[in-house]
């Protein structure tokens, strides 16, 4: 166990179950059981309750965010961040989720990750949603892809599952409610009515404004 304690200091602050029986050329039934016993002195955290993705706590205290993402980002490739924490961070509602919502291509299975709310979506939405998605690192919230706002707001009212925001709670700019109409029509979903009529509303006065400044005749 020492000389295993003594491999386990050469580890990252992340690995796999795969990569630690590589290391130590344990069996799968006793590197299962070693780091049973690990997670119970606090040597290392399991990423989620069926994951087999470890942190070394020997290498970082505490496991911070980024560590998390990465875990993420192994596990679901296509993870890209999506509902309420798109909102949240939009500013669009006041309430913090409890966990990031993070979309992932559908499968039959999944892997749960602490302080994730993974939820699976079909390949088509991926195609759908792709060219709308900026890609660049600098545009990324959390370290993760980011579904644009107004396209995040439409997904959750597609989900018939999944929290509906109440719309007198939403702080949805002027600017953008075109936007939100635009995103319900490409994921063909059907939005709240008095949010149907603010976008109505929107679109005339803007219609009224383009009018107004118009080039003289």
């Amino acid at each position: 166990m020492t000389s295993a304690l003594a491999r386990l200091r050469d580890l990252p602050e992340a690995f796999t179950f795969a990569g630690f029986c590589k290391l130590t050329r344990f069996s799968n039934k006793a590197a299962a059981v070693c780091l049973s016993r690990w997670k119970e002195k606090g040597l290392v955290e399991a990423a989620g309750e069926r994951a087999r993705l470890y942190f070394n706590k020997l290498k970082c205290n505490e496991v911070d965010g980024s560590l998390r993402i990465a875990a993420l980002l192994f596990e679901y490739p296509s993870a890209m961040l999506c509902g309420e924490s798109v909102l949240h961070a939009a500013g669009w509602i006041t309430q913090i989720p409890s966990r990031l919502s993070v979309a992932v291509i559908s499968r039959p299975s999944y892997v749960s990750l602490h302080g994730f709310d993974i939820q699976g979506r079909p390949l088509s939405w991926f195609k759908k949603v792709h060219p709308a998605v900026d890609p660049s690192p600098d545009r990324r919230v959390y370290g993760l892809r980011t579904l644009p706002t107004p396209l995040a707001l439409a997904d959750l009212y597609g989900d018939a599952k999944g929290w509906h925001p109440d719309v007198d709670e939403l702080d949805i700019p002027q600017e953008d409610l075109a936007s939100v109409g635009a995103a319900a029509t490409l994921l063909d979903v059907e939005l709240p009515a008095p949010l149907g009529r603010q976008i109505k509303k929107a679109a005339k006065n803007f219609d009224r404004l383009e009018i107004a400044d118009g080039p003289a005749i």
